[in-house]
């Protein structure tokens, strides 16, 4: 058993504790002492289990919906008076270059994924204790009908985050392996 432990801590990269089993735990510790949800087992597996699944959800809402927004906002310049994007990023294949001479770079993308993750999971909280406060009396009338409504909802919700992430990963991946032909055609 200890080699198994040893094994997977070895395999966790600091950007899965970061974006993924931090925001998880802290979200179920959040979510638990603020509403009547109940998300710790008893299981110290079962929990860290749970605590990255619901971190990685929270990390791909961050990824999906956050990112988005956040790129779709305008504010004033105040030396042009124009309106520029909120978020500006560099173009993918001068990230690709640049993170490749510079390794700093992974570092810094890293921490700023780990804000946007941590942005995504205080909007989850409070999406969780408006459910608590408006919907959760509501659906616990409903009995079997309710929960299993529910249920359903969260797994299809779930379902399409996914599906979006994996468009995503895939678009990202494709990204760098056309980079790198591209650079490849270049040198002969």
């Amino acid at each position: 058993m200890e080699d198994i432990i040893k094994n997977l801590v070895e395999k966790i990269s600091s950007y899965d504790i970061l974006n993924n089993l931090f925001p998880g735990v802290i979200f179920c510790s959040i979510v638990e002492r603020t509403t009547r949800i109940t998300f710790s087992t008893g299981e110290i597996w079962e929990d860290l289990f749970l605590y990255y699944f619901a971190g990685m959800i929270i990390s791909r809402i961050g990824s999906i919906f956050i990112e988005k927004n956040l790129k779709s906002i305008k504010v004033r310049n105040k030396k042009t008076k124009e309106k520029d994007k909120f978020l500006k990023f560099a173009p993918y294949g001068d990230y690709i270059e640049a993170s490749e001479a510079n390794s700093f770079i992974k570092v810094l993308n890293e921490t700023n994924n780990t804000y946007r993750t941590i942005i995504a999971m205080l909007v989850v909280v409070m999406g969780a204790k408006l459910y608590d406060w408006l919907l959760y009396d509501l659906i616990d009338d409903l009995g079997v009908a309710g929960s299993n409504s529910v249920f359903l909802i969260a797994c299809l919700l779930i379902t399409m985050l996914f599906i979006h992430s994996y468009k995503k990963q895939t678009d990202y991946i494709r990204g760098r392996v056309e980079k790198y032909v591209k650079s490849k055609q270049i040198g002969k």
